[in-house]
C-alpha cells in the first residue's frame, strides 16, 4: 500500500517525458531566445519597431555525442532559428508587425523571416591526434571569423553593422527614398552578402589545436571553398584571438538565354539568325563571375582590468563578365574591390556583483559595396561598373554601447546607439538625387535596447 501511489506516479512521469532514442548518444537542448526594440530616424521619417536579431535571433538546437573510442568521438547539431520579424529585415515601409513570410532586402536566406529556418544540419567525427571530419548544411571554415569579440559586447555590436538597419531603403536628404527596394543599406555597407560567410551545404576538416592554433579548410556546393587559421590564447595577463581566411565562390556563373539561340552559355560564339537573336531575354546573364573574400578579425582583453579592443577587415574581388540585352559581349566588372574595416573597444568588467558589464565605442568604414551589389545583380537603381565605369560608395558608422550580464539568470540585457552616413556616386536617372551632387543620401540612426535568455 505505501508504494502503490508512488509506483502510479512513476509510470505517468515516464509517459510523459520525452525520451531519447537510445542510451549510447547524449542529447541536449539548447539556445536562447532573444527580442529587441529599436527606435529609428531617417531624417524624414522616424518610429519604434519590435523585433528578434540583429546580431542574432531566437533560435533552439539539439547535439549529441558519443565516444566511440578513447581518441574517437562522433557527434551531431541541429540548429534552428526563429526569425519572424528580424529587425534586419524592417524598412520605412514595414515593420515587424508587416513582414510576413517575405525575405526584405537586408535579409538573407539564412535569415528568412516569418518562419522557423534551419541554421545547421551536421555530423562529425573527432580524432583526438587527426582532428575532424564534419559534413551536412551548417558553417564552413570562414563563418564567424569576421565576429571574434573577447569584449562580449553581445546584442549590441557586432562588425557586421547592417543586421540593425540593412532593410532600410536609402533616402535622400530631399526626403524621397530610393526607387527600389535594394537600394538598402545593407548592399551599401556589405555588397551582396554579409562578411560573416552564409552557411552552406559542405564537407569541412578540422587540425587538432597546436599551440592554440588550428586550421579548418571546406569545400562545398556550387564552386565554393574556403580555409581558415584561428588562435586563442593567454598570457602575461591578456587574452587574446584572432583568425583570418580566404573564400572562393563563384555560384553567380549563369547561361545567356537568348531569342533565336536559347541555351547559349556565357562565351559561346553568337550566331544571329536575325536582328533579334542577340538580344537576351531576361535580364543579364553573369559568365565565369567569381568572388574571392579574404577577411578576419582580432580581440585583445586584458583580464585585470577588463579593457578590450577588437578589430575585423575584409577585402572582396570579382572577376567575371557581364551581358545586357544592350551589350551582346561580355563586359568585365570595372568597379572597385569592396573594403571593410571596423574597430572597437571598451571595459568588461563586473562592477555590480551580477555579471560582466561591457561599455564600449565603435567605428567602421566600407567602400564599394552598391558597385559589386549591382553587378551581381541583387541592388537596382545603381550603375553595374562596366564599360569603364568606376562609381564610388562609402558607407562610415559609429556607435556607443552598453552590455550587462546577469549570470544568475544565465540573461544578458543591451542598448546601442548607431549613425550611419553613405556617400555615393553611380545613381540612376529615378535615384540620381542620392548622388553626392545632388540632395545625397541622409544619415540613419537606430537606438535599440534588447536582451537576451539562455536555455
Amino acid at each position: 500500500d505505501c508504494c502503490a501511489d508512488l509506483e502510479e506516479r512513476v509510470a505517468e512521469l515516464e509517459a510523459t517525458t520525452v525520451r531519447k532514442g537510445n542510451r549510447k548518444v547524449s542529447l541536449a537542448i539548447s539556445g536562447f531566445v532573444s527580442h529587441n526594440v529599436m527606435f529609428w530616424n531617417d531624417g524624414t521619417q522616424s518610429d519604434m519597431y519590435i523585433g528578434d536579431g540583429g546580431n542574432y535571433g531566437s533560435r533552439f538546437r539539439f547535439t549529441g555525442s558519443a565516444k566511440v573510442s578513447p581518441n574517437v568521438t562522433a557527434g551531431f547539431l541541429y540548429e534552428w532559428q526563429s526569425n519572424a520579424n528580424a529587425i534586419n529585415g524592417m524598412n520605412q515601409l514595414n515593420g515587424g508587425d508587416d513582414l510576413g513570410s517575405t525575405i526584405p532586402g537586408g535579409a538573407t536566406a539564412n535569415q528568412a523571416t516569418g518562419s522557423i529556418v534551419l541554421r545547421d544540419s551536421t555530423a562529425w567525427v573527432r580524432h583526438n591526434q587527426l582532428g575532424m571530419v564534419k559534413v551536412g548544411h551548417g558553417s564552413t571554415a570562414t563563418d564567424n571569423l569576421t565576429l571574434i569579440d573577447l569584449g562580449a559586447m553581445g546584442g549590441a555590436s557586432t562588425s557586421d553593422s547592417s543586421l540593425y538597419n540593412g532593410g532600410f531603403i536609402l533616402r535622400g536628404n530631399n526626403g524621397l527614398l530610393g526607387s527600389a527596394t535594394t537600394l538598402n543599406w545593407a548592399q551599401a555597407t556589405r555588397g551582396h552578402e554579409s562578411w560573416d560567410t552564409a552557411r552552406r551545404n559542405h564537407v569541412l576538416y578540422e587540425t587538432p589545436s597546436l599551440a592554440g592554433f588550428t586550421v579548418q579548410g571546406a569545400v562545398a556546393e556550387d564552386n565554393y571553398w574556403d580555409v581558415a587559421l584561428r588562435y586563442a590564447g593567454e598570457f602575461g595577463g591578456f587574452r587574446l584571438a584572432g583568425g583570418i581566411g580566404y573564400q572562393v565562390d563563384s555560384k553567380f556563373n549563369s547561361p545567356a538565354q537568348l531569342v533565336n539561340q536559347a541555351g547559349a552559355l556565357c562565351g559561346q560564339p553568337l550566331v544571329a539568325a536575325s536582328a533579334t537573336a542577340l538580344q537576351i531575354n531576361a535580364g543579364a546573364g553573369r559568365c565565369d563571375v567569381t568572388v574571392t573574400d579574404l577577411k578576419g578579425s582580432a580581440s585583445i582583453l586584458h583580464v585585470q582590468t577588463g579593457l578590450f579592443v577588437t578589430g575585423a577587415a575584409g577585402k572582396r574581388e570579382i572577376e567575371g563578365s557581364l551581358m545586357t540585352p544592350a551589350v551582346v559581349t561580355p563586359e568585365n566588372y570595372t568597379g572597385p574591390d569592396l573594403k571593410f574595416w571596423y574597430i572597437a573597444g571598451g571595459i568588461s568588467q563586473n562592477f555590480f556583483g551580477i555579471g560582466k558589464t561591457v561599455l564600449f565605442g565603435e567605428y567602421s568604414n566600407s567602400k564599394g559595396g552598391l558597385e559589386q551589389a549591382a553587378f551581381l545583380g541583387t541592388a537596382t537603381g545603381y550603375n553595374t561598373n562596366i564599360n569603364g565605369v568606376r562609381t564610388t560608395s562609402e558607407v562610415t558608422h559609429w556607435g556607443l554601447g552598453v552590455t550587462q550580464y546577469v549570470d544568475a539568470a544565465a540573461m544578458e540585457f543591451f542598448a546601442a546607439y548607431k549613425n550611419f552616413s553613405l556617400d555615393a556616386t553611380g545613381f540612376l536617372p529615378a535615384n540620381v538625387t542620392l548622388n553626392s551632387a545632388a540632395s545625397g543620401v541622409s544619415d540613419i540612426q537606430t537606438f535599440t535596447v534588447g536582451t537576451k535568455i539562455n536555455f
